[in-house]
C-alpha cells in the first residue's frame, strides 16, 4: 500500500483515459489525461511549483499573505497548499464563478474577494495587483499569468508523464488558453520531443482575445482571461491551431462526457473533449492519437445555469 503523509505527495502522475464512448469517429484515438484526479485540479502542479519556488527564495513565509487572481481552480490550489504549507491567502475572482468554487476555497480558510463579472479574470488581476501594491510589507503576488514557474511545472512533470504513458506516441495535444502556464510548459517539452506534434490551442468564441479580438462574455470558465499573458507570449510561436468553442458546445461535450464516460467534469474540460472530436473529424487524424484534457470535477460547476439539466428529477406525493 502506497501510504503518504503529505498532500503535495498526491499531485502528478494522473491516469489517461481514452474517450472510447464519447467519440463518434473511432478512426482516431482521442486520450484525456485526467488531472481531475490530482488532488484539486491540473493547477495543483503549477501552483505547488511556484509556492516552493517562492518560499525557497524567501519570498513567502508564515506571515506572508499570497494574493492571486483566478477564475477558480489556481484558487482552490493555492488556498489548499496554504492550509498545510502555513501561508495566508487573498484570492480576487470574477463574481461569475460557480458559488461552489467560492464556497471550497473559503473551506481552506481563504479570503475572496468578488469582483464585477463584465471584468472577467483581466479585472481581478488588476485588482489584486492594486491591493498588493498598497500592503508590500505582507503580500506576495504569486502572478499565475506570468509566473515562469507556471509552464516549469507542465514542462517538468505533466509532459514526461505524457510522453511515458503513450510511448511518444502523440500526433497532437489540445490546450485549453487560460493562463496560458499548460500551453507554455507542454508546447515546449513537446516540440523539443518532436517538432511534428500539432499544438492545439482553444479560447472562448465569445472572448477571442487569444485570436486578436475583442474581449466579450462566455461561460467557460478557466480559459479566456480576457487579456494575452506572458506565459503565451513566451511560447506563442509553438502554437499551431487555434480553436473558438462556443459555450454551447462545451457544455454539451461536458454532459455527454458524463452520460458517455461516466466522468463529470467542468465546462472546460468539456470544450478540450470537443476541440480532440473535431480533430478527429479530419481525414488527416485517421489513425492518429490525440491528447486533450480532464481539467477538474464537475461537482464545482453544479449550480451553473443551463450545464447539468435536473429534469429526471420528479416528486412523489
Amino acid at each position: 500500500m502506497n501510504v503518504t503523509d503529505d498532500v503535495c505527495q498526491l499531485i502528478g502522475n494522473t491516469p489517461l483515459l481514452e474517450l472510447k464512448n464519447y467519440s463518434e469517429h473511432p478512426s482516431a484515438r482521442i486520450l484525456a489525461k485526467m488531472e481531475c484526479c490530482n488532488p484539486t485540479s491540473i493547477k495543483d502542479r503549477a501552483v505547488l511549483q511556484m509556492i516552493r519556488g517562492a518560499m525557497q527564495a524567501g519570498k513567502i513565509t508564515e506571515e506572508t499573505e499570497v494574493v492571486e487572481a483566478s477564475s477558480g481552480n489556481t484558487a482552490i490550489a493555492i488556498a489548499s497548499l496554504g492550509a498545510i504549507l502555513g501561508y495566508k491567502t487573498r484570492i480576487y475572482m470574477s463574481e461569475s464563478c460557480s458559488i461552489e468554487r467560492q464556497q471550497v476555497i473559503c473551506a481552506y480558510g481563504a479570503k475572496v474577494i468578488l469582483t464585477p463579472a463584465v471584468e472577467h479574470t483581466r479585472g481581478a488581476r488588476e485588482r489584486a495587483i492594486a491591493y498588493c501594491k498598497a500592503h508590500p510589507e505582507k503580500t506576495f503576488f504569486l502572478n499565475q499569468h506570468g509566473n515562469a514557474g507556471n509552464g516549469m511545472a507542465h514542462e517538468l512533470t505533466t509532459g514526461p508523464e505524457l510522453w511515458e504513458q503513450t510511448g511518444g506516441n502523440i500526433d497532437a495535444v489540445v490546450i485549453g488558453l487560460g493562463t496560458s502556464g499548460t500551453f507554455d510548459g507542454l508546447s515546449r517539452f513537446f516540440k523539443q520531443k518532436n517538432p511534428d506534434i500539432r499544438i492545439v490551442g482553444f479560447e472562448p468564441a465569445g472572448s477571442p482575445v487569444y485570436s486578436g479580438k475583442k474581449q466579450g462574455k462566455h461561460k467557460i470558465t478557466g480559459v479566456g482571461p480576457g487579456f494575452i499573458t506572458d506565459n503565451f507570449k513566451r511560447s506563442q510561436h509553438n502554437l499551431d491551431e487555434l480553436i473558438l468553442v462556443e459555450d454551447d458546445a462545451a457544455f454539451e461535450a461536458a454532459r455527454q462526457i458524463a452520460k458517455r464516460e461516466g466522468i463529470l467534469v467542468g465546462p472546460t474540460s468539456g470544450a478540450s473533449a470537443w476541440v480532440a472530436g473535431q480533430l478527429a473529424e479530419r481525414p488527416d487524424f485517421k489513425d492518429k492519437t490525440i491528447v486533450c484534457f480532464m481539467y477538474d470535477t464537475g461537482e464545482r460547476y453544479l449550480s451553473t445555469p443551463g450545464l447539468f439539466p435536473t429534469s429526471n428529477i420528479d416528486h412523489e406525493t
